[in-house]
């Protein structure tokens, strides 16, 4: 389960709305964006700006994104040496504690078309209690 909070939530929509859609916010991030953390010869790994708030029942403490430095929708569309660094970046970051996320390209839940796998460190106890609607909007964890 992964959420964020309610302020969160409507701070990214609104983003999302007056976000020009024609062009792509992770190809423009590069080595001078606050955002940036690292990359390879075919990725950036970046700081994800609207990160969740709560992922497997635990605050997050970091949320960053792997994401292609040549804009696809789908991990299908990799060549054998972009597949292997994809997975040494995985692998990496794995060890770093970091759980992994991705959604499929037909995801209705994908705000970015351009592929991106979540890097999420969780951080800290489980929540004894998390209560989340949806409608209206409502999440409480303790």
């Amino acid at each position: 389960m992964s959420s964020r909070s309610r302020k969160e939530q409507v701070t990214y929509e609104r983003h999302l709305k007056k976000s020009d859609r024609t062009v792509c916010a992770f190809c423009l991030i590069n080595k001078k964006s606050p955002q940036f953390i690292e990359d390879t010869e075919h990725f950036k790994v970046i700081r994800n700006i609207f990160a969740y708030s709560i992922w497997d029942g635990q605050y997050v403490a970091d949320h960053l994104m792997i994401v292609p430095k040549v804009h696809t929708d789908t991990l299908a569309n990799m060549s054998a040496s972009q597949k292997i660094e994809y997975f040494d970046l995985l692998e990496k970051y794995e060890g770093l504690h970091y759980s992994i996320y991705a959604r499929a390209p037909s995801s209705v839940m994908k705000s970015i078309v351009h592929q991106h796998t979540h890097l999420i460190k969780p951080g800290g106890k489980l929540k004894r209690f998390i209560l989340l609607t949806f409608k209206p909007y409502f999440r409480l964890a303790r």
